[in-house]
């Protein structure tokens, strides 16, 4: 889809819009430009542009737009879907942090990353903020953390080497290759878990071991792996368990969880299990598909809505 007249797009403030990863692909169909309280926007192809976090807020900018009656796009790409202001556009896919993620490793390199596995130790599993989740894996792990590299900031120990502690969002994308190469496996403690009627959510967390080629577990939403899996991801029901991912008391996931940690064998991959792991990789930095699917799920929406 494209369009001759671009639709312009003015904001106070930097969005996901504007990452210097996406900012290319975005010019090809919206001019993004800065508030200016001097200028005069034209209604018929302007949209002010939010970010929703921010928007309980409400700037003297934004105040200024709604009441001249024009059309606002919110960026609700980075939480659970919210309810945003009637007549506004919400900008919200289930899948964006595959996609930002995979142009954003790109744009920083880490797509280079060769594995030197040693199989040494038998996890990796980062966790920061305190959730209740976490603090229960952390628990019910205990008698294994030894043999694990991990964190649990918010209590005090961080990741070797960079660690993981400084609340910053480049530090929350700290790639290091010995976390990986150094473990067999990655437990993902994903931001949200949550009964059966919570949405999927799945963020930065559970594509960091598709982009670092590790297997994994992940500690999410009931129905993430098969989630995962229908957008074209494998997952390890040769190395796991993974009924866990049914289950809609976290607890009863985390025991499961357990028991495939202790039943483990460190050992190198099978050609299986390699397998999995390459087209995962492939999969995730594909850049034609996730381009792709960016201007599809994302773009021509907003196109739609700012031309209605």
């Amino acid at each position: 889809m494209t369009t001759n007249r671009k639709i312009k797009i003015v904001y106070e403030s930097l969005a996901s819009l504007n990452s210097d990863w996406i900012i290319d692909l975005i010019n090809q169909y919206f001019e993004l430009v800065p508030y200016d309280p001097a200028a005069t926007y034209d209604k018929s192809s302007t949209v002010f542009y939010q970010n929703v976090i921010g928007s309980k807020t409400k700037t003297a900018a934004y105040n200024q737009f709604v009441d001249q009656g024009y059309k606002v796009l919110f960026d609700n790409l980075w939480e659970l879907k919210i309810e945003v202001d009637p007549g506004a556009y919400s900008m919200h896919n289930v899948n964006w942090f595959w996609y930002n993620e995979s142009l954003w490793y790109r744009h920083l390199g880490y797509n280079s990353y060769v594995p030197n596995r040693t199989y040494e130790k038998t996890a990796f599993m980062p966790m920061r903020l305190e959730k209740p989740h976490r603090s229960a894996l952390k628990k019910y792990l205990q008698p294994c953390l030894d043999d694990f590299v991990w964190s649990y900031v918010v209590e005090g120990t961080q990741l070797p080497n960079g660690g993981d502690a400084v609340n910053d969002w480049n530090t929350q994308r700290l790639f290091r290759p010995e976390w990986y190469d150094k473990t067999c496996f990655s437990i993902v403690a994903e931001t949200s878990v949550s009964p059966v009627t919570q949405p999927i959510f799945v963020t930065e967390k559970t594509f960091k071991p598709m982009a670092f080629q590790h297997p994994f577990m992940i500690l999410s939403n009931r129905g993430t792996l098969a989630y995962l899996r229908s957008q074209g991801f494998e997952t390890f029901e040769n190395l796991f368990d993974e009924s866990y991912d049914a289950e809609i008391n976290y607890i009863d996931s985390i025991k499961t969880i357990v028991k495939n940690v202790e039943n483990f064998e460190k050992q190198p991959h099978s050609q299986l299990t390699l397998d999995k792991i390459q087209h995962n990789y492939n999969h995730f930095f594909d850049k034609a598909l996730v381009t792709q699917r960016i201007v599809k799920e994302i773009i021509e929406p907003i196109l739609e809505y700012a031309e209605a």
